[in-house]
């Protein structure tokens, strides 16, 4: 989808555009990506498309999308970082996010702590593994117009930029899975399972 918003005279147009997403077995996602050198009007309208293609994608949704995903071998993402919506706090299906472009980024340091979650990809579809990563991590990058900049992100935010930088490394998140992949469907009975359980634990610590 394309749509072209066309701007006074002396300003700039943006293309808002909707990329295809590429998916397995396409090479392109198991290659080595390009450090960006030139910081300039085709490379903000990458990170643009990045942008625009993550927020359209539905069912499901993407927290984040590296460049080789939309065929573009150079290392630039995009990822999400989320918050609760303060109107509904308690609805995950509304929670806000703020949309956050890394080129050439490099996670500096992680925590010796980890964790194990289920993690998916708009690349590989229906498809949901166990991925050990780092709870806690710093990374170093630039924005879209050069400059440096530094974060530090833990829990899910960390996990979807370490998956996105391993996109940038040609690395899939099936070749970490611990245990066999899983479908759509059977995620949701495993899920659905886990919550009861949960929820009779939490009966008996309460009762107990």
């Amino acid at each position: 989808m394309l749509l072209q918003l066309r701007q006074h005279r002396h300003v700039k147009i943006y293309v808002v555009a909707v990329r295809e997403i590429i998916e397995i077995p396409n090479p392109l996602l198991t290659t080595n990506t390009a450090k960006v050198v030139e910081f300039n009007a085709e490379t903000k309208q990458i990170a643009q498309d990045l942008i625009d293609t993550v927020l359209h994608a539905s069912d499901p949704a993407g927290a984040g999308l590296a460049a080789p995903q939309i065929g573009i071998p150079l290392r630039m993402c995009v990822v999400r970082k989320f918050k609760p919506n303060p109107n509904d706090p308690a609805n995950t299906d509304s929670e806000l996010s703020k949309e956050i472009i890394l080129i050439n980024p490099q996670i500096t340091s992680y925590s010796n702590s980890e964790d194990i979650r289920w993690e998916g990809c708009l690349s590989i579809p229906d498809t949901y593994g166990k991925v050990k990563r780092a709870k806690q991590i710093t990374v170093k990058a630039q924005d879209i117009n050069g400059d440096e900049i530094k974060l530090k992100a833990a829990g899910f935010f960390a996990r979807i930029i370490q998956h996105e930088i391993d996109h940038l490394d040609g690395i899939l998140f099936t070749s970490k899975t611990i245990g066999s992949t899983v479908t759509d469907a059977e995620l949701e009975k495993i899920l659905a399972l886990q919550s009861a359980d949960e929820a009779i634990q939490k009966h008996i610590i309460t009762e107990g």
